[in-house]
């Protein structure tokens, strides 16, 4: 059977789209990755149960997103972010992914997915990485992307079918300072900026670029639907 990956949305609280309604929205360059990948999207709100998600999906996409907080402790206390990410989504998708991780289903976290992933499980970020160090290139941010060149580890499960050096389209202004306990880093970008990490035994993978929308997408979204293609759900 057809394997369900789910994708996480973002969340406009009336900012983006209309004043004053809330609405749930995501690229279709997403749902047209995984569908390309062999798999069928099924997009997740934040009103569904995390439970109900794990019992659909065999496995999860954490789109891109906006701003996160330092630590997550420190979240209502984080009014400098630029484009602060709405709380509601980072509460509802720690509790998926947690769900996840505990299942041992393959997740896919994509930029904002990936700093996610990584502060969740104990790593830390950069809140702002051109600010905070020097020598960064232009990674994008603010809607704005940027191709710039990455190099990956000979031991990346997620990025094995791509060549050692590549082009990426990035968009972000955080990034990942400290990886988190039990994680690698499993490609970097020639100013040292964390690009990708994974813990392969855990089939938890992180890209901070976009690969849906470069030419790196078929071999990401490729893989990670294979592992999701392995997956064995309990009756």
């Amino acid at each position: 059977m057809i394997p369900v990956i789910g994708i996480t949305v973002c969340i406009d609280a009336g900012r983006l789209i209309r004043p004053n309604v809330d609405y749930l929205y995501l690229g279709r360059r997403y749902a047209q990755a995984v569908a390309a990948a062999g798999a069928m999207p099924v997009l997740l709100s934040p009103e569904a149960k995390p439970a109900d998600c794990l019992s659909l999906c065999s496995g999860l996409v954490i789109s891109g997103g906006g701003d996160l907080p330092r630590h997550f402790a420190a979240s209502r206390d984080e009014a400098t972010l630029r484009e602060a990410e709405h709380l509601d989504r980072i509460s509802w998708e720690r509790e998926v992914l947690t769900l996840f991780a505990q299942a041992n289903r393959p997740v896919l976290g994509v930029c904002y997915g990936m700093q996610l992933m990584n502060l969740h499980f104990g790593g830390s970020l950069y809140r702002s990485v051109t600010e905070e160090e020097r020598g960064i290139l232009d990674h994008g941010g603010g809607g704005r992307s940027q191709k710039h060149e990455v190099e990956r580890s000979a031991e990346s499960v997620l990025l094995e079918s791509l060549p050692k050096r590549f082009l990426s389209n990035s968009s972000h202004g955080q990034a990942v300072r400290e990886v988190a306990p039990g994680f690698v880093v499993s490609a970097r970008a020639d100013d040292g900026v964390i690009e990708a990490i994974e813990n392969a035994a855990a089939k938890l993978f992180g890209v901070e670029w976009h690969p849906e929308s470069d030419a790196t997408g078929s071999a990401v979204y490729g893989k990670f639907a294979s592992l999701v293609q392995g997956v064995t759900k309990p009756p």
